[in-house]
């Protein structure tokens, strides 16, 4: 296999977007009360998202999705999180639904830090604001946390860097394993002064549940490690029922 091949399949693992047009409403699916919300980039990269915003008196979930699909299909996270009773802002990519742009990791980077000032010029400051971060989703939340006071972080079937998922995939044609640092989540979480839970299926074939164990053991206290038993990489919610919520809730809670 050659490097530019190897490397052509590796990003097509790396960024799925799916794009929908820009005069689609929410679907019928998409739980109630949210409403369509957009954010430029420091780029002016006009990102698009979905925000709940009841209960007020709440924090808010920055939800940061993993790398394939758009909101639209996404929104319903907003029903696995009920539980929280938090409002959310979910917002797509550079490049995904309705979001301007191609996805790279710098200005993945840029969407998230856009997405915690669009909520501080809501009124909703980091104090108030828990990331959490699906897959790659978590690469971008332990970036965008760095030296942030936030309530908190969570990392759900997140890798510890790029080189490390791509040695796992691609342990075949370590052409495909990138050089450097990319997204590495793993030398980032000392840096993170805020709480921490860890999520990971003790089966999840993508992402190893090491990778998580190893982002739960580099994480600063206060720390909890949930995992999942008999979970996947995309199933965590399904498997874990009725205890997704609650754990979360409860690791929440314990804090407000």
């Amino acid at each position: 296999m050659g490097v530019s091949v190897a490397g052509e399949i590796f990003e097509s693992f790396l960024y799925y977007p799916e794009r929908i047009p820009r005069e689609m409403p929410p679907p019928g699916w998409t739980p109630a009360g949210a409403r369509e919300v957009w954010m430029d980039d420091e780029d002016s990269t006009r990102i698009h998202g979905l925000w709940w915003g009841e209960p007020a008196d709440r924090p808010a979930i920055l939800f940061l999705h993993g790398n394939a699909q758009e909101v639209f299909s996404w929104s319903l996270v907003r029903e696995d999180l009920k539980r929280l009773g938090c409002r959310m802002l979910l917002i797509d990519y550079r490049g995904y639904g309705k979001s301007e742009g191609t996805p790279d990791e710098a200005g993945l980077y840029m969407d998230g830090r856009a997405a915690l000032g669009w909520l501080e010029d809501n009124g909703v400051p980091a104090s108030q604001t828990v990331v959490f971060g699906k897959s790659l989703g978590g690469g971008v939340a332990c970036e965008i946390a760095r030296g942030k006071e936030l309530n908190g972080l969570v990392l759900e079937s997140t890798f510890t860097s790029l080189a490390s998922v791509a040695s796992n995939l691609f342990p075949f044609a370590p052409s495909a394993v990138p050089a450097g640092n990319a997204y590495d989540s793993l030398s980032k979480l000392p840096e993170i002064k805020c709480p921490v839970l860890v999520i990971h299926g003790d089966i999840d074939m993508l992402i190893p549940v090491d990778e998580g164990l190893r982002l739960f053991e580099a994480a600063g206290e206060p720390k909890e490690l949930f995992i999942v038993r008999g979970a996947g990489h995309n199933d965590v919610s399904i498997v874990a029922g009725p205890e997704y919520g609650e754990r979360i809730s409860d690791w929440l809670d314990s804090r407000q």
